[in-house]
C-alpha cells in the first residue's frame, strides 16, 4: 500500500474582513505506487507551476524520481505504507513515559 502526503496552508477567506490560515497535512492510501503517483502529480498546483510549463515538468520529475517534491514550506510525497507499531505507555494518566 502506499500513501500520498500533502502539507499546505489553507486560507479561508469566507469573511472578507477577517481571513485566517491553517497547516492542513492530508494522508489517501493508493494500493500500487502507481495509482499514488498518479493523484500526487494532481496536488501540483501552486501557482508558480500553473504558470510555467517548464517547471511543472520538473516538479514531476522530481516527484517521480525522488517521491518528493517541496516549494517554500509546502509539499506533494509519495512513501511506501508500513506496518502499524504499537506503542505502550507506561506510567500513570498525569506522566506517561514512551518504552
Amino acid at each position: 500500500m502506499y500513501a500520498v502526503i500533502r502539507h499546505t496552508f489553507e486560507i479561508d477567506v469566507s469573511n472578507k474582513y477577517n481571513s485566517y490560515g491553517e497547516w492542513r497535512h492530508r494522508v489517501w492510501l493508493f494500493d500500487t505506487e502507481q495509482e499514488a503517483m498518479t493523484y500526487a502529480i494532481t496536488l501540483l498546483d501552486n501557482p508558480l507551476l500553473i504558470a510555467n510549463e517548464h517547471y511543472l515538468a520538473h516538479a514531476i520529475e522530481t516527484l517521480q524520481t525522488g517521491k518528493f517534491w517541496q516549494v517554500g514550506r509546502e509539499s506533494v510525497a509519495v512513501g511506501k505504507v508500513e506496518d502499524k507499531i504499537d506503542i505502550v505507555f507506561k506510567g500513570d494518566s498525569d506522566e506517561k513515559s514512551l518504552h
